[in-house]
């Protein structure tokens, strides 16, 4: 199985439990079950929810499933993931929609976890994703990816060994860059 075949089974597979959890959900809240066509001009019925409490079911699980999302991000982020590969693993695109800005998958991921900065809230106080850094044990409020760890990640001790790796790969980042740039000169 190619990967591309390999994620078309992995979205039917997550489609159809979704479908199942948004029933069982539907069926425990009491909704409205109806018979409709299998599709458009069948003359065959399968049983479904109502549009509206379905999508009232559907919404819950999305929220649900949100919550899950946002628990494992700080989970990644605890272990030393980096905001890149968060994103990567949730198979972001920059700027695919709102829920998803930045012009890397890095900042579509960190938009993903600390929300839009397009609101009166993120404009007045800033963004944040709130974590716990399991090396130097202290509550991390993570700003993004703006001006590197040691001005983004707040709340580590001055002798973090963790921060001190991140702060010493970024300048190495900035520092290859510097160069390609003036080479380019």
């Amino acid at each position: 199985m190619t990967p591309d075949q390999d994620a078309a089974e992995q979205r039917r597979v997550a489609r159809n439990l979704a479908r199942r959890a948004m029933f069982d959900l539907a069926r425990a809240t009491g909704a409205r079950f109806i018979t409709q066509p299998a599709f458009r001009g069948s003359h065959a019925a399968v049983p479904d929810v109502g549009p509206l409490d379905g999508l009232s079911a559907s919404r819950r699980l999305e929220l649900a499933a949100r919550g899950h999302a946002t628990d494992y991000i700080r989970a990644a982020r605890e272990a030393g993931h980096t905001w890149q590969e968060i994103g990567t693993a949730l198979g972001l695109v920059p700027g695919a929609d709102a829920q998803q800005a930045g012009d890397t998958v890095a900042e579509a991921a960190f938009t993903y976890a600390a929300g839009s900065p397009d609101t009166e809230v993120s404009r007045l106080y800033g963004r944040s994703a709130v974590w716990h850094c399991g090396t130097c044990d202290q509550a991390i409020s993570d700003r993004g990816l703006f001006a590197g760890p040691a001005e983004d990640e707040r709340g580590h001790t001055e002798s973090c060994p963790r921060l001190a790796a991140d702060v010493a790969a970024w300048d190495a980042e900035w520092n290859d860059a510097e160069a390609d740039w003036e080479a380019g000169q």
